[in-house]
């Protein structure tokens, strides 16, 4: 076994720096035989080596990410005093010895300049255009929220208008930073460091070269001196343990994620969160780091690549059970490290199901994708995805799949934006028995065309036809593919698009401003809003009607806060007094967040009778505020509204916590 860690000069950690383990070929040549990254604490494992010589070589990834000008992948051979193989440390290895404080120490890593503020500043340069100089000073401190100072973050006085005055530094060891001769102007400061993220940032925040940043709007006059300017950052958590079968022996290779409840094609389900998935070492211990503050549910699972490897085990949940209903919440607090949740893996009754999938000329075929995915239907909140072995001529084979109800998906994918390509769905049950000789059918799909159709008060003044995306959103998830198509549409106002299977709901996802939907004709009937059937050719539509209109609503007000006060950031939810309205991204339910002076607008709503409410802070994330269960619990604090054609309705409303 071989471990270590990785630091720079300032002894902070470096995260996810690629570590590869290589044996000599030749005097020259070198062959790798292992590798791994380093964790948030800059620690690394590689073991099951065998005795021998080997080399330790080291990339730091995110130092060749932020590097500007053109990058070539080098790795430093320990001890970390060259990029040669020839000049590297050989480490001996016995049989069964392990090695550890394989160490490397790194150069600071440079300022995490966006590729897009880079590319600005060099036409800045080459243009021969020079930095306006100033008698400004701008400082502040970056804080922890107990009030510690974070120390070594990047720090940036960043100006918009002239990409030559933004400014880069660090914070000293107290958080503390300062920037002179800064020229008058409107800034944006800015703050992060790698493993860390903004206070109020719910694992979002906005991301400038792969670093989430804290960021304050600041105007300096000339001469002023703008202090006092705080910047708050909180290290993202971690959830660490092992991995055990029921005797209590590590299991190595098991992959571990951490799951949130999520509003998820119209029901809540366990979906993975953005941490990424990690797997077991030798002695079955993981960690699972950025993670930000909130409930979790952690999995350890075998399924999937190395589902034969370890035939009989069931995705399990901690503290130890197959059944997601009980598995225990796991709570992390801003910054928590959490150690000891420890999983025992569960026995269950796995199966295989094989079969074969036969293309839409009735051959056999080996589509791009091949997946066994949870059912929206299914009982379990969790949703599994699981890829396909295949074995050539449409035959294929999922390994250890644990009871449950399943969708067999067959996707080529989309060929262009507007053509999807051949689809098909199986629905299987598996009850711990093997399931076989399954045929799954793709099918060419229907094709949906048809024109633009605009109502005007000034026929000559029509929007560019870029500015419509119009799509064939997913009614059931199970029947359609995970990537729609989005409608090509010609300049002569006609679309079309084609492989279209399962229910969808015709939608404009993007609409010009200054215009609205009024309705959408098949054969002079009203589809607007309903749901279509596709899948076969004699289901294509054609002649299909996008009616538009500029007489838009507009829903416009102030929120107040309890006292009265303008209430700046609130998020207000406009959602239809109709329940049937409430399904995923239906144009009758809006949020919106209010400006600087508490005023809020909702452009472009169909006409009928609304609630709208205000909330201090929006308590959910993601999706989470179009669930249903979500919006009833707003009904009781709501405001009822109407909105009709071509009226602004002013409505004041107070943000409630």
């Amino acid at each position: 076994m071989l471990a270590g860690r990785v630091v720079d000069a300032f002894g902070d950690p470096v995260m996810n720096a690629r570590i590869l383990i290589e044996t000599r070929t030749s005097e020259t040549t070198t062959r790798g035989v292992a590798s791994t990254d380093t964790d948030d604490r800059g620690e690394y494992r590689v073991a099951r080596l065998p005795a021998g010589d080997y080399l330790v070589a080291m990339l730091r990834q995110q130092a060749m990410m932020l590097a500007q000008g053109p990058r070539t992948p080098e790795f430093t051979y320990y001890p970390g005093s060259t990029t040669s193989a020839a000049d590297a440390e050989v480490i001996h290895l016995d049989d069964a010895e392990e090695r550890e404080a394989v160490d490397f120490v790194v150069a600071i890593a440079p300022p995490p300049i966006s590729p897009v503020m880079a590319m600005r500043m060099q036409q800045a340069v080459a243009a021969r255009q020079r930095p306006a100089v100033g008698s400004s000073i701008v400082r502040g401190r970056v804080t922890t929220p107990g009030g510690t100072g974070v120390a070594h973050a990047h720090v940036f006085v960043r100006s918009g208008a002239d990409p030559l005055q933004t400014r880069a530094g660090r914070s000293d060891a107290e958080g503390r930073f300062e920037f002179r001769d800064v020229a008058a102007g409107r800034f944006v400061v800015e703050a992060a460091k790698p493993g860390f993220a903004p206070v109020t940032s719910e694992g979002g925040g906005v991301v400038v070269a792969g670093l989430v940043v804290d960021s304050r709007d600041v105007t300096v006059a000339e001469g002023e001196t703008r202090d006092a300017i705080e910047l708050h950052l909180a290290r993202f958590g971690a959830i660490g343990g092992r991995v055990t079968t029921e005797d209590r022996e590590p299991v190595e290779g098991a992959t571990i994620q951490v799951l949130q409840l999520r509003y998820v094609a119209g029901r809540r389900r366990l979906v993975a969160a953005p941490s990424m998935a990690r797997s077991t070492d030798d002695l079955g211990r993981y960690r699972i780091y950025g993670i930000a503050p909130g409930q979790y549910v952690v999995s350890a699972t075998v399924a999937g690549a190395r589902a034969a490897d370890a035939p009989g085990f069931a995705p399990s949940y901690y503290p130890a059970t197959a059944d997601p209903a009980g598995a225990q919440f796991v709570s992390v607090s801003i910054a928590e490290d959490l150690d000891g949740i420890d999983i025992a893996l569960a026995r269950a009754r796995t199966a295989s199901i094989t079969g074969r999938v036969i293309g839409a000329d009735t051959q056999p075929a080996n589509p791009g994708s091949l997946t066994l995915l949870s059912s929206v239907r299914a009982a379990s909140p969790v949703s599994m995805s699981i890829g396909a072995r295949m074995k050539g001529d449409g035959a294929f084979e999922f390994p250890n799949v644990p009871p449950g109800q399943y969708v067999i998906r067959a996707d080529r994918g989309r060929r262009q934006p507007s053509v999807e390509g051949e689809f098909g769905t199986l629905p299987v049950v598996v009850d711990g028995a093997d399931v076989k000789d399954l045929v799954v059918p793709t099918s060419a799909g229907s094709s949906v065309s048809g024109r633009f159709v605009f109502t005007s008060r000034d026929p000559s003044k029509l929007p560019r036809s870029s500015a419509f995306e119009l799509r064939p959103l997913a009614v059931d998830p199970d029947l359609a593919p995970q990537n729609v198509a989005t409608a090509a549409i010609h300049d002569d106002w006609t679309f079309a698009m084609s492989g279209l299977n399962g229910p969808r709901r015709l939608q404009l996802t993007h609409v010009a401003p200054g215009w609205a939907l009024e309705e959408i004709l098949v054969r002079g009937v009203d589809v607007t809003d309903r749901a279509l059937s596709f899948g076969r050719r004699e289901q294509s539509l054609a002649g299909v009607e996008i009616r538009l209109t500029d007489r838009v609503t507009a829903l416009k007000g102030t929120v107040v806060d309890d006292g009265g006060r303008t209430a700046a950031g609130a998020a207000l939810i406009v959602f239809a007094t109709d329940r049937s309205r409430w399904y995923p991204m239906s144009r009758y339910v809006a949020r919106t967040a209010t400006d600087d002076d508490g005023a809020f607008s909702v452009i472009g709503l169909p006409f009928g009778s609304y609630y709208a409410a205000a909330l201090a802070k929006l308590p959910v994330t993601g999706d989470d505020w179009q669930d249903p269960a979500f919006l009833e619990t707003l009904v009781p604090r709501a405001t009822s509204v109407t909105v009709s054609e071509s009226e602004t309705r002013p409505v004041r409303l107070t943000a409630r916590n």
